[in-house]
């Protein structure tokens, strides 16, 4: 299970912390109470702002979000460091106002692949990683609901 951290909040918690690396990935934290923690660092993705940890024998997942990761959440919208995926979705309700590639197409990473129009802009939604266009399941000019799969890829 992934656990979300606001990082507004853990800033200002922190200025009441200290952090002292007692060897490569372990670390104490204390505050000024006496109390103190001892963790083991055993993963972080700086592009994903997850880390996982180790506390009493128990592994954890943390997911670190700065208050527009919790807006684009709420609106559904991912951010161009997410999990790839085999499928191109829409990201929010909205219409169809052109298609950039055709079935069998190969495209490569940042390449647009469709053109929406949601809230009165375009969007062009990007090819997440390198591959080949293997259907197209929309028409230009439809309108298409959020989570919708536009166009798989191979």
């Amino acid at each position: 299970m992934l656990n979300t951290i606001n990082t507004v909040e853990l800033e200002g918690l922190m200025g009441s912390l200290n952090l002292i690396k007692l060897d490569e990935g372990i670390y104490q934290i204390s505050s000024g109470k006496d109390q103190s923690i001892i963790l083991e660092v055993l993963a972080i993705d700086l592009a994903l702002k997850t880390m996982s940890i180790r506390h009493k024998h128990s592994v954890h997942h943390l997911e670190f979000k700065n208050n527009l990761d919790l807006v684009l959440d709420k609106m559904g919208i991912k951010r161009a460091v997410d999990n790839i995926s085999t499928d191109i979705k829409a990201p929010m309700p909205g219409k169809v106002i052109d298609i950039l590639v055709n079935d069998g197409d190969e495209v490569s990473k940042g390449d647009g692949i469709l053109i929406l129009e949601a809230m009165k802009m375009e969007n062009v939604l990007k090819a997440e990683h390198d591959c080949i266009i293997k259907k197209t399941l929309i028409e230009q000019g439809v309108s298409v609901e959020k989570n919708q799969v536009l166009i798989e890829l191979a």
